[in-house]
């Protein structure tokens, strides 16, 4: 069976996350395009599961299409979650007119599909708070990917009911030892 799965991207990091007693792995779409990959890859094993969105770096290319990755009957039960997608005011690959624009949208398809949010944000904390606000009543959850935000934002996030995804950089001496002291909440 391996020999016929070798032929499927990702094989070796599901095999190998299989022998290290990993039960589920999320592969996360960050542009319309990378989200039918990241599905392609979970339509090959029962314990991958796909993202379907597009990145706030990203948001100047657009979003179509993506709605018709999250509605097909065929896919639909492996995307568990709508994103990556939010503010990324950090780098600013896209306007922010833009990124906005595709936050909202794509928290529009969260809501009439059902599905939880993959969430990012970078530097735009306040503007990401006061968009998600208008959404949360109706979205079924969410994710804050990668944080290493401050007190604050880490508050902000629990109280609006989120969970927290932690990232490498709590590993990380020069950037990430705030983020031990915040795990604690």
């Amino acid at each position: 069976i391996r020999a016929v799965l070798a032929s499927l991207p990702g094989v070796e990091i599901v095999a190998e996350a299989a022998d290290a007693g990993v039960v589920k792995l999320l592969t996360v779409g960050c542009t319309v395009a990378d989200s039918r990959e990241a599905i392609d890859i979970a339509m090959g094993f029962d314990s991958v599961y796909a993202t379907a969105g597009v990145h706030p770096h990203d948001a100047s290319d657009g979003i179509d299409g993506l709605e018709a990755l999250l509605t097909d009957e065929v896919t639909r039960h492996k995307v568990v979650a709508v994103g990556e997608c939010g503010l990324d005011y950090f780098r600013n690959f896209s306007p922010h007119a833009d990124q906005e624009r595709a936050f909202r949208w794509q928290l529009e398809l969260a809501v009439d599909s059902g599905k939880p949010v993959f969430l990012h944000q970078r530097d735009g904390h306040d503007a990401f708070v006061g968009i998600l606000k208008d959404y949360l009543p109706r979205l079924a959850g969410g994710v804050a990917h990668c944080f290493t935000g401050d007190g604050r934002e880490l508050r902000d996030y629990l109280e609006l009911g989120l969970s927290i995804g932690i990232t490498g950089w709590i590993c990380d001496e020069r950037r990430g030892q705030h983020l031990r002291e915040l795990m604690r909440e």
